[in-house]
């Protein structure tokens, strides 16, 4: 494969648009075009050939070995075209194999309120670290793809259970903690010990989220209800294993 070129005059797009942390390329340079009134293939057409071998790839963070020469020109072709700086582009976008996530990643939409806050009312593909399941700052549940976010406010604890997640990071390593925390997932019981123990049960949760979710018209039987209601416990029983004797907190 011949390495690609730039090409020699980058053109230099009136609007810039800032990436989204995590997010496919594909999403940011179609954002791109349309908040420059251009095609898809218009701004393809002005960026190393690169770009359409990487937006054609399903896994687009693969660090294919004949296309890792020109990732560099690359990304400073992009930065020049949206008058962005390489290294800002290189964080967000995991296309360019330089994101700061280390570990397991998940596919997702970024949380709706983030994204709506910069003017951005479509859903946008990110690829986050396998275990941020909560935008904490506005207490959503980011499902994965294909699945719709859910409102936490109803269930604060939830929230807290991402923050404690957070806190495990600290002694142990990403893929530690998503291998326990499945682990501790599917060890979860069914249903309470006894009717006393109903309130701080998961399904009680659960019904809890369908409720507060409802106004939002998002379906009582999407999984990301069960995945969300189980977290708290599900975190719970990995710090337990993990830390089996904390000298303090997570």
């Amino acid at each position: 494969m011949s390495r690609p070129i730039a090409p020699t005059h980058t053109p230099v797009l009136p609007r810039r648009v800032p990436p989204v942390t995590g997010e496919a390329l594909l999403s940011y340079l179609t954002r791109l075009a349309a908040a420059n009134h251009l095609t898809i293939g218009e701004v393809l057409a002005v960026l190393p050939t690169w770009f359409t071998t990487k937006t054609n790839n399903p896994d687009e963070r693969a660090q294919h070995h004949m296309l890792a020469p020109a990732t560099t020109d690359a990304l400073h072709a992009l930065a020049r075209l949206t008058s962005t700086t390489p290294a800002g582009l290189a964080r967000a976008l995991p296309a360019f194999g330089t994101t700061d996530t280390h570990g397991p990643v998940r596919a997702t939409t970024a949380c709706h309120r983030c994204t709506a806050r910069r003017g951005i009312l479509q859903p946008v593909p990110v690829h986050l670290p396998a275990h941020h399941k909560i935008c904490t700052r506005h207490g959503i549940w980011l499902s994965d793809t294909s699945q719709a976010h859910l409102d936490l406010a109803a269930c604060p604890e939830i929230i807290t259970a991402q923050h404690r997640a957070n806190r495990l990071l600290r002694r142990h390593t990403p893929q530690q903690l998503l291998l326990t925390y499945q682990a501790a997932a599917k060890s979860i019981p069914p249903w309470p010990t006894s009717p006393a123990a109903i309130p701080l049960h998961w399904r009680h949760r659960l019904l809890t989220l369908q409720t507060a979710n409802h106004r939002y018209g998002t379906p009582t039987d999407h999984d990301a209800y069960i995945h969300a209601a189980i977290y708290p416990d599900a975190i719970t029983l990995a710090a337990a294993e993990l830390n089996p004797h904390p000298a303090g907190p997570e």
